[in-house]
């Protein structure tokens, strides 16, 4: 009789197992334009990927901690747990190829959502000797993610300009016409060219410019594991909200008017 036994395939010793992750991105009712995933292994950053394309594969090293973050401007951003950790000599085989599917849903209109913890964890399971979705994790961020959408921070009304007063057109009265003159005989006087004199032209100093008025009101949310700075500032009654954002695993990022901006954009705006 013929047995045949199979053994799990093992790398060679040069070689070093990776975890291939296939990410498939997608924005609720819109495109990926200005959409970002940013990357970071054990809290330092790692790579900033455009996703355009939609889907893409990354080898992600073993025994390390990766997140990763999705945002799109006007768009409540969403990031994910990659926890690359293998029991020792597991390292030494391959793995099956994960594919992980992330969707952004557009921001209410009278409200700003912001998730305070990652909505996914992916990690090694021991039952299935492979990666896998961590379903404990999973139910509690769940929850957590439903009190995050009650706990929204209302966004700012912008002050509405009052009517510019109307002024009435001129009046223009009618001249009468002269009364025809009676003509007299006038000596004209010998005609004497007078001497041409320069006339000092001054100039008019500029009209002052008219004074900026700037108010700043500054909000701190502290949450589980992200602090929210919100900072209101309003310019001649014009009203902008600026936010950052900072998470516990060492992301920072800002916004104005929920778009992304540069972290030295939003230090002097807000200043």
């Amino acid at each position: 009789m013929l047995m045949l036994i199979f053994f799990p395939f093992s790398l060679s010793s040069q070689e070093e197992a990776k975890l291939n992750l296939k990410v498939k991105f997608y924005i609720e009712k819109g495109r990926l334009e200005n959409a970002l995933i940013t990357i970071t292994r054990n809290g330092q950053p790692y790579k900033v990927i455009d996703p355009n394309k939609g889907k893409y594969s990354l080898d992600l090293e073993l025994n390390s901690d990766f997140v990763f973050a999705f945002t799109k401007p006007g768009y409540i951003s969403k990031s994910v747990i990659v926890d690359t950790h293998v029991p020792k000599g597991r390292d030494q085989e391959y793995f099956n190829e994960f594919i992980a599917e992330v969707t952004l849903e557009p921001q209410p209109e009278d409200k700003v959502v912001t998730y305070s913890q990652p909505v996914g964890k992916i990690k090694y399971s021991n039952p299935s000797g492979d990666f896998d979705y961590d379903n404990d994790y999973t139910a509690t961020a769940k929850e957590q993610l439903q009190r995050d959408k009650e706990r929204a921070v209302p966004k700012p009304k912008e002050p509405v300009a009052p009517p510019k007063p109307t002024t009435p057109p001129p009046v223009v009265k009618a001249e009468t016409p002269p009364s025809k003159p009676i003509p007299v005989a006038v000596k004209q006087p010998e005609y004497k060219p007078e001497p041409e004199v320069k006339k000092k032209v001054e100039t008019q100093p500029d009209p002052p410019s008219q004074p900026t008025i700037k108010d700043k009101e500054e909000r701190v949310i502290q949450q589980d594991r992200l602090k929210i700075t919100l900072i209101t500032v309003k310019i001649n009654g014009v009203a902008f909200l600026y936010k950052k954002e900072e998470y516990s695993w060492g992301g920072t990022y800002f916004y104005k008017d929920e778009k992304n901006i540069t972290e030295s954009s939003f230090a002097k705006e807000t200043e």
